[in-house]
């Protein structure tokens, strides 16, 4: 009983780390892209 608790946190860790992972990776491409997009428009004003 012991040895399933112990692998049940160990896996809810990995999950929680994992969705952490990738909530920061799709942030920072959403980000990224919105900059692109922002920068291209701004310099196209100003040409």
């Amino acid at each position: 009983m012991n040895y399933q608790e112990e692998k049940k946190i160990f896996f809810r860790e990995t999950i929680h780390s994992l969705n952490i992972f990738l909530f920061l990776g799709f942030n920072l491409s959403l980000i990224s892209v919105l900059g692109f997009i922002w920068f291209n428009t701004a310099t196209e004003k100003v040409v």
